[in-house]
């Protein structure tokens, strides 16, 4: 959680709005792909602070938002289980990132794409207007689970289970599995919106996540080769009990072969990737630092914004506000950091640790051709050794390539990485020689 500075606060007078938008009688709020807005709450909900953008668009008078509870923008088309499992995620101390439907004062409606904050004394929400196709999904999934809602007598944590469920259903992971895929394709939708070249620090740690995904899938698959091949030489050691010659040989060689497979696996058990732990919001590190550098973005375009146009609300303190959005913002970049240089130098082992990996195989296909030879000695393809170690060429050709793949994949990821760093000294030269 982080800090807020304390403050008094100082009082400053109200004045019009920012934007002057003619507001329509029905449908959706006004609410544009350049505006950020925010809210902050103290630990029950109440709201302590805001934009005047929030003001305009929740169109209720800004004294009245003050010490508001925050569902007063609640929207009853909203399933209450997405509001469980937002509240279950900042109580646990981590930014989560939702959906969320909201109702002005006169009816309309407005969607964004929330990222909840946990602060010392209460939680900062920042919203963007969301486009991509994760938002056209979760409102059919929204619309689906309200009924379930209504039909069923779903709680709200039965709700967030089922919600659950259905993203689990559609191949993420757990909740913030999805909330890191659909931050990023909205943070790059609003880009795409708004003319903006692409982020590039954004695809490096995309290429990070990516990688990280497909080097996952080839470990999950070595570990089933490896098993399967531990059977085949229990096979092998039963063809040789049945053998009249070369009894000893055969099982020897599947002796040999079967302790160098047990050294494999366990060389394989070492390698982390994509690791998470047990849990609804349970994170990577790979895709966590993408959701963080994300939010590190987001939060430095809200500054910025702020800063420029600070509100002239008498119920905010410009100077205070400011100060905890630059905290927040510091915060996230800090984290980013640390984490992009913590997963440089685990990709650098994995590397370190592949290298090794080939070596064992290598070891390995020395008792394979050992096998082969003694098959051709014995003539024993009646027997089914013959077709055992043909299998086993044909493993070791696939594992070969796998580790292809794993190689190419962190070389990818080590590029990625540096070319993030490179990015993220640049700009902090930029920011110094502004200073």
């Amino acid at each position: 959680m982080l800090n807020t500075p304390q403050h008094d606060m100082a009082p400053v007078i109200d004045a019009a709005l920012a934007k002057d938008t003619i507001r329509p009688t029905s449908g959706a709020a006004p609410f544009e792909f350049d505006e950020i807005f925010f809210s902050r709450t103290d630990k029950r909900g109440v709201i302590q602070a805001f934009n005047d953008i929030f003001v305009r668009i929740a169109d209720h008078p800004s004294e009245k938002l003050k010490g508001a509870p925050h569902k007063i923008i609640r929207n009853p088309d909203m399933p209450k289980g997405v509001f469980w499992l937002l509240w279950e995620g900042i109580q646990s101390g981590k930014a989560i990132g939702s959906y969320v439907k909201n109702r002005a004062a006169d009816g309309l409606y407005y969607w964004v794409y929330a990222l909840v904050i946990p602060l010392e004394d209460g939680y900062l929400s920042v919203r963007i207007k969301p486009s991509s196709e994760h938002f056209e999904l979760i409102q059919k999934v929204y619309a689906d689970l309200l009924v379930r809602e209504k039909d069923q007598g779903l709680t709200p944590a039965q709700s967030a289970a089922a919600l659950v469920e259905t993203l689990q259903g559609m191949g993420y992971p757990n909740y913030f599995g999805f909330q890191v895929d659909a931050f990023v394709a909205e943070y790059n939708a609003r880009h795409r919106q708004l003319g903006r070249k692409p982020d590039q620090s954004i695809a490096d740690l995309m290429q990070l996540v990516s990688s990280a995904r497909e080097t996952k899938k080839d470990l999950d698959h070595l570990a089933i080769m490896f098993r399967g091949a531990n059977l085949l030489t229990l096979n092998m050691q039963v063809i040789a009990t049945k053998l009249r010659s070369g009894r000893r040989t055969i099982s020897e060689i599947a002796r040999n072969y079967g302790m160098m497979l047990g050294e494999l696996q366990t060389h394989l058990d070492q390698f982390e990737i994509l690791v998470r732990g047990e849990g609804m919001f349970a994170a990577a590190m790979e895709e966590l630092v993408l959701y963080e550098h994300c939010s590190t973005k987001l939060m430095a375009e809200v500054c910025e914004t702020f800063d420029k146009t600070q509100t002239m609300i008498a119920e905010v303190d410009n100077d205070f506000e400011a100060e905890t959005l630059r905290r927040v913002t510091t915060h996230f970049t800090q984290r980013t950091a640390n984490t992009v240089a913590r997963i440089s130098d685990h990709v650098r082992d994995l590397r370190r640790n592949l290298d090794f990996l080939r070596r064992l195989i290598v070891g390995l296909s020395t008792v394979r051709i050992a096998c082969r030879v003694e098959s051709g000695v014995l003539n024993t393809k009646n027997g089914g050794l013959d077709t055992i170690v043909t299998r086993l060429d044909q493993l070791q050709e696939e594992i070969a390539g796998i580790l292809d793949r794993m190689e190419q994949a962190s070389a990818l990821t080590l590029e990625a990485m540096d070319d993030f760093q490179q990015i993220a000294k640049r700009k902090e030269r930029e920011e110094i020689a502004w200073a």
